[in-house]
């Protein structure tokens, strides 16, 4: 039976080992949408990337699930349907939490990322992006600051970063480690299920006639609000 909605997540997921998306996946996803399906990305990058790898797959028409659920776009159309924000205060806490000569911290709004630099050497591990604004102090964001619906922790050390999703327990947040380096942070109960849950609503189809397919933590509740949730091969052993 072919879904009314598909999911699908883009790192670990749909993308390959060189982050492209393979020309066969590309001829599947178009042929499920001329079923009439729709296609939603659902992911932790920002709407940006997201439209970049949907201009490849040659769809007509798609939705966009970001930062984590934090937002729901359609695409080509710049405005969001939906938004969550993370409480200005709940952003210095996080901050403060993550006070460490060690641990590099990014934030993202619908439409501008940052990455507050401490550890210099951490950014030579990451393909340098170019819709990334560096930055040494939280002020360099302007309003920006106010407006934050995703951050993320990073570091090389095992130890902070356990110490670092410890501190988060008391956080009204929503903590997922999609690798052994980062941890991820949205407001309270936000998933990449509830921007299917909000397009759902808006769509008239229901969580059963969804498919979904995802490997990371971050895509948990995804998986198992879908009425048919795939784990890749490849993903985490406990999703």
């Amino acid at each position: 039976m072919v879904p009314k909605l598909l999911a699908i997540d883009l790192d670990g997921t749909t993308l390959n080992s060189q982050g492209t998306i393979s020309e066969k996946n590309k001829t599947y996803l178009r042929k499920i949408t001329e079923t009439g399906a729709q296609l939603v990305i659902a992911t932790g990058r920002s709407v940006y990337s997201a439209s970049d790898f949907l201009e490849t797959i040659g769809v007509q028409s798609a939705y966009i699930v970001p930062l984590n659920g934090s937002a729901v776009f359609k695409w080509q159309n710049p405005e969001p349907l939906m938004v969550t924000e993370m409480p200005t205060g709940l952003v210095h806490e996080i901050v403060a939490n993550g006070d460490s000569d060690q641990v590099n911290i990014y934030f993202s709004t619908i439409k501008n990322s940052y990455v507050l630099i401490r550890d210099e050497s951490l950014m030579s591990l990451f393909i340098k992006s170019l819709e990334l604004n560096y930055i040494h102090d939280l002020s360099e964001m302007g309003s920006d600051i106010d407006h934050i619906s995703k951050m993320l922790y990073c570091t090389k050390i095992p130890a902070i970063l356990t110490q670092l999703i410890e501190q988060t327990e008391a956080l009204a947040v929503e903590a997922v480690k999609p690798d052994d380096m980062c941890l991820e942070l949205t407001v309270e109960n936000t998933s990449k299920a509830d921007g299917l849950r909000y397009l759902g609503e808006q769509l008239g189809i229901q969580a059963s006639e969804m498919a979904a397919v995802g490997d990371s933590e971050n895509d948990f509740e995804m998986l198992k609000y879908v009425g048919n949730g795939i784990v890749m091969a490849n993903g985490m052993p406990h999703i």
